[in-house]
């Protein structure tokens, strides 16, 4: 905190914060002050970063295809190309209105130049980039440290509101000026946007991780059932990861989307909340009277959207990525040009 100023305070501990801090300091010039903690690797994953969006708008495809070239050129200049590999994913349309849904998502993949192809309501992606976080994770310290990012532990930082609405930031107990506070992941947005302030447009949503012991093998490395908010994840020695929406008839859901053996043993599992959207779409912008900026409602895709997050932030967003981000303000009076399918 050596001059007490910076021209981005960003609050996040996932790839797509910190990438997106990095960036923002190799790229575009900007003092920032990253605030968050490493993920515990004993803790189970929260997400399971593909670049394979739920998304039925074609400029969000655009937006997400150069976004994904972009970050693995950016993960090989920093020697973390092994952090990402190339899978096969299955999505199940087990009900009329997803089958609809994953028809034209199928559609539009094929557009944009990923492979894939159709077995009943079962559609399959392939050459998927996947993020290993965990292999990550040790290449962004030393690269974010080497761009003069300053971190900082979310214990030690505070948000406050002045009389006006608008937040102030503390460190330490040491008040820090940020041209800009960005809420980057969804533990911002819970611990420090108030109640009162999030936009109606979010949700919390109670969410489970689970690791299963051993099944049979699972079709493909991921396998997604949108329409029974189940999402696995194969891992080494066939266990399977599994992430769960909501926090009702979780296990009878779960139980339908696996393979088997049953009964299956659990190896471990946790419980957190994420933030969504009701209509699907990403919420981005700045909120009025906190002048907070917020990142909600990506989805799995996020970290692949880090460099054309990190130029709307900087100001230098090209004329599409501008319209994109307007579309998806919080202060846009109508959404339904941006409303993604919600199964």
């Amino acid at each position: 905190m050596a001059d007490n100023g910076f021209d981005v305070a960003l609050f996040g501990s996932t790839p797509l914060a910190r990438l997106v801090a990095g960036i923002l300091a190799r790229d575009h010039g900007r003092r920032v002050l990253l605030i968050g903690r490493e993920a515990s690797p004993q803790r189970l994953p929260r997400t399971i970063d593909s670049a394979l969006p739920a998304a039925t708008r074609p400029e969000t495809w655009s937006l997400l295809r150069a976004g994904e070239l972009e970050t693995l050129r950016l993960l090989g200049s920093i020697g973390a190309a092994e952090a990402v590999s190339r899978i096969t994913v299955a999505v199940h349309g087990d009900t009329e209105a997803t089958a609809v849904a994953l028809a034209h998502i199928a559609h539009l993949a094929m557009g944009f130049g990923m492979a894939g192809r159709s077995t009943g309501p079962v559609h399959t992606f392939r050459d998927v980039a996947l993020l290993n976080a965990d292999a990550l994770s040790p290449k962004l310290a030393p690269w974010l440290a080497s761009l003069g990012v300053t971190a900082a532990d979310s214990d030690a930082a505070q948000l406050g509101f002045l009389k006006s609405g608008a937040a102030e930031l503390t460190v330490s107990g040491e008040r820090v000026a940020a041209a800009q506070i960005v809420l980057a992941d969804d533990p911002a947005l819970l611990d420090l946007l108030p109640e009162a302030q999030r936009p109606e447009q979010l949700i919390v949503q109670p969410m489970t991780a689970t690791l299963t012991a051993p099944t049979r093998r699972l079709p493909a490395p991921v396998v997604r059932w949108p329409a029974r908010g189940i999402t696995l994840l194969r891992r080494p020695g066939d266990s399977v990861l599994a992430l769960i929406d909501g926090d009702t008839d979780t296990e009878t859901r779960l139980a339908s989307a696996l393979p088997g053996p049953f009964p299956l043993a659990r190896l471990a599992t946790s419980r957190f909340r994420r933030v969504v959207t009701t209509d699907g779409a990403p919420l981005i912008g700045r909120l009025k009277p906190s002048k907070l900026t917020i990142l909600a409602g990506l989805g799995d895709a996020a970290v692949f959207l880090a460099p054309a997050i990190a130029r709307w932030l900087a100001g230098v967003s090209s004329d599409d990525e501008k319209r994109w981000f307007a579309a998806r303000d919080p202060a846009r009076p109508s959404r339904e040009t941006v409303a993604e399918f919600v199964p």
